[in-house]
């Protein structure tokens, strides 16, 4: 059973123990660094999960946090509009948790928080995450070339999103 519920204190140790991995981390943004230190997950759960009003959720997994999904609202002209994002612990991989967790996001984004689009910015080589997109119904809006550079090479961006009107 999978299920989402808001950051605690006692997450912390979780939160490295899961974080600390270059797969993870790979092709997600900086502030979700590697190596993930106890002083990353202090931020995180105290300050960095709600910065810019986000809304980040532990994903549960038969009552274990397993992974993170979350939102951030975009401003002005785009305030109908908010990024969603996502990872799973390695281990999890592979399971469905990811697809769950985000359908669930998805609809709490849209239902009641009444946003009328989302958009996930996927690394080029994350076919996986491509993948858990397509099956929650977002679609390949555009292909941004070269629009990031992380451990020294440049990424395309594939930009996926839903609506909802």
């Amino acid at each position: 059973m999978i299920t989402l519920r808001d950051y605690e204190k006692s997450d912390t140790a979780r939160l490295v123990l899961l974080a600390n991995n270059k797969n993870v981390s790979k092709y997600l943004v900086d502030t979700f660094p590697y190596p993930y230190t106890q002083q990353d997950a202090d931020w995180w759960i105290e300050t960095g999960a709600k910065v810019n009003n986000a809304v980040n959720k532990v994903i549960q997994y038969n009552g274990d946090f397993v992974g993170s999904v979350g939102i951030t609202p975009q401003t002005g002209m785009k305030k109908h509009v908010a990024e969603i994002g996502y990872w799973i612990a390695e281990e999890y991989w592979g399971r469905g948790i990811t697809t769950e967790a985000l359908r669930l996001m998805t609809d709490y984004a849209t239902s009641y928080l009444k946003y009328k689009k989302l958009f996930a910015p996927v690394f080029e080589p994350n076919k996986a995450s491509m993948r858990v997109l397509e099956k929650c119904g977002y679609k390949l809006e555009g292909i941004l070339k070269y629009e990031v550079f992380k451990d020294g090479k440049y990424f395309d961006i594939y930009h996926y999103a839903t609506y909802c009107f």
